[in-house]
């Protein structure tokens, strides 16, 4: 629902913009709008929306810069740091694994596997030390 809402709100901004994109580019054709309006009423309304559209720009769309820089730069971090913390438990999960192959570590007595392990973990002392 909140989708949809921010959805409408967009295109409502959006539809106003382009009226007003619209006015201005009139405006810098010296066209009108409307047949019989004062120029001077029509230059009065035309300079307003310039300044609307300069304070716009200079107050708001920086502010909508700069909230989506943060916005983007916290789900970044937040992402880096996720993966950091996946990455930390794998390698606690897996580490004993990847130590036993190695040859560090204890070895357990389990079957087979176990005493491969153990007989690796030997060879490798025995090469080290010579």
């Amino acid at each position: 629902m909140t989708v949809i809402i921010a959805l409408f709100y967009l295109s409502l901004a959006t539809i106003v913009g382009m009226v007003l994109w619209k006015l201005v580019s009139l405006r810098n054709l010296k066209l009108s709008l409307v047949e019989g309006v004062e120029k001077e009423l029509h230059g009065k309304f035309y300079e307003k929306i310039h300044s609307m559209w300069h304070v716009f720009r200079v107050k708001v769309l920086v502010r909508v810069r700069m909230l989506m820089l943060s916005i983007f730069y916290i789900a970044a971090h937040e992402v880096l740091h996720f993966t950091e913390l996946i990455g930390k438990k794998l390698k606690e999960r897996h580490g004993k694994w990847f130590d036993m192959v190695k040859g560090k570590g204890v070895i357990k007595k389990k079957g087979s596997v176990s005493f491969f392990l153990k007989d690796v973990a030997e060879y490798k002392k025995s090469i080290q030390v010579k």
